[in-house]
């Protein structure tokens, strides 16, 4: 992220809040892995805070070196093999699950070429113009990096569910301006930006549940169980039959 360790420690400890927020709305499996995003993108943030501190000798270099093979082997290995499978898992129409799974296949492989590409080969990353610039091994070939934007905002695009939608479109616009403006630190800038888009997922989460609230309790408050009803008629049948006898009586 730019200007400081102080920035990334903010911003990841923020989108950190927002996702165990974004957990706490998980209601099934199947959720988990797109629930748990923006908290992924928060610990992430908070990793490249370490960075910065080992790129500044502020702390211990094995652990700075741990912070950047960890913040690199996220943002190349896992994310393209989880994101569209997560998407995946949580697409009703079938159609659009069926591209899905292409995308989820795709990112499966690429993300074990880059998990090769970043283990077998050093990684490397030092400070520029106020930012962090992230060097690996990895081909800098314009296939990758397609594959890469495709596996890890495609599902979000053709998703069924909206504010999921708009998070695709979102990271996709930031990848593309990103790209243009500052390619060097293409990485480390993005990533930030996903993160902090990611409260998109945690809308979504909380639209989804409140939806399921309002559902779950509209037959209770508009409708009489049978039950309580039945139970009524015979209440009111016995009512009449003691005030006609009443009346008997009184004649």
């Amino acid at each position: 992220m730019c200007f400081s360790p102080q920035a990334d420690f903010v911003a990841g400890a923020a989108v950190a809040g927002v996702g165990i927020e974004t957990l706490r709305r998980v209601r099934v499996r199947r959720e988990l892995i797109v629930g748990a995003l923006p908290l992924l993108f928060g610990i992430h943030q908070l990793v490249e805070g370490l960075v910065w501190l080992g790129l500044r000798d502020q702390v211990s270099h094995g652990l700075g070196d741990a912070a950047k093979e960890a913040y690199i082997l996220f943002a190349h290995a896992v994310l393209p093999a989880i994101v569209p499978l997560g998407f995946l898992l949580l697409e009703p129409d079938r159609r659009r699950s069926r591209v899905m799974m292409a995308m989820a296949f795709v990112g499966a492989l690429l993300g074990v070429f880059l998990l090769w590409q970043v283990t077998a080969y050093p990684v490397g990353a030092h400070e520029q113009a106020r930012c962090i610039d992230y060097t690996t091994h990895t081909p800098n070939d314009a296939l990758i990096g397609l594959l890469y934007v495709t596996v890890t905002c495609g599902p979000a695009l053709i998703s069924s569910r909206r504010y999921l939608r708009w998070f695709g479109l979102v990271s996709l616009v930031g990848v593309i301006v990103t790209a243009v403006v500052r390619v060097d630190e293409l990485t480390s800038l993005w990533c930030v930006y996903v993160a902090v888009v990611s409260v998109l997922i945690f809308e979504h989460f909380r639209r989804q549940r409140a939806t399921e609230m309002r559902a779950f309790s509209a037959p209770a408050s508009s409708s009489t169980p049978p039950e309580l009803s039945a139970g009524r008629e015979v209440r009111g049948a016995l009512t009449l039959t003691s005030s006609s006898e009443d009346q008997r009586r009184q004649m």
